[in-house]
């Protein structure tokens, strides 16, 4: 689906959890562009993000140019994680419209629940959601030949099918569909990554300062 909408105008977004491999596919789509008018740019590196921090459209469009882009020929621009660059769908509306650039651009689901791609890009863009691997997908990382699984998908249980498969169901079940985990060699190794992912989406509650009923209640 992402490959097929190479060939239309409007904006393609990747969206989804971290590390699913958002940034991975966006780069492939990359490899995808026939000629060399291409060019990626990670905001999590702050002076791409100054560069789309710029007061003046003018300026963000000779930063472009510097960088190797011309906008006056057909021209694919790659964004990752826009999330970090608060006016960067303002950015990608004005270059949308004025020149003949195709955006592929990735960003955290949070950052579309609270609604930070504005309304401003309506019909301008189709929204792809990306989730971790599931099990077929997983075997295919590992490389195993999972075609057996779908011609016993709707078949009766059967204990032989159930010992050949038990080993990767159980650690699919165990560790996830995250890619660098599955591709982890060593269950640490994989431990580690799932830490590391799950410390990105826990929030530090503040201690509590003041007491929740105040003293003359509490009586």
């Amino acid at each position: 689906m992402l490959e097929r909408h190479l060939a239309k105008k409007q904006v393609t977004v990747i969206t989804g959890m971290r590390r699913v491999g958002k940034s991975t596919a966006l780069k492939y789509l990359l490899t995808k562009i026939s000629h060399s008018n291409k060019l990626y740019l990670d905001f999590e590196r702050i002076e791409n993000r100054v560069l789309f921090n710029q007061t003046s459209y003018n300026d963000i469009e000779r930063g472009l140019t510097v960088l190797g882009l011309d906008l006056t020929k057909p021209a694919v621009l790659a964004l990752d994680e826009i999330q970090l660059v608060p006016n960067s769908t303002s950015v990608i509306k004005s270059l949308y419209d004025q020149y003949g650039i195709k955006f592929l651009v990735t960003g955290s689901s949070s950052f579309y629940l609270k609604n930070h791609f504005s309304e401003s890009l309506a019909g301008r863009k189709q929204i792809f959601e990306m989730w971790p691997l599931d099990f077929q997908e997983y075997l295919d990382f590992k490389g195993v030949d999972s075609s057996r699984i779908q011609i016993e998908r709707f078949s009766p249980f059967l204990f032989t099918f159930y010992e050949v498969w038990k080993g990767y169901y159980h650690d699919f079940i165990r560790f996830g569909g995250f890619p660098e985990v599955v591709l982890a060699e060593f269950p640490e190794d994989k431990d580690n990554y799932l830490k590391d992912i799950l410390n990105a989406y826990i929030v530090d509650i503040p201690e509590q300062r003041e007491p929740l009923i105040p003293d003359n209640l509490s009586q």
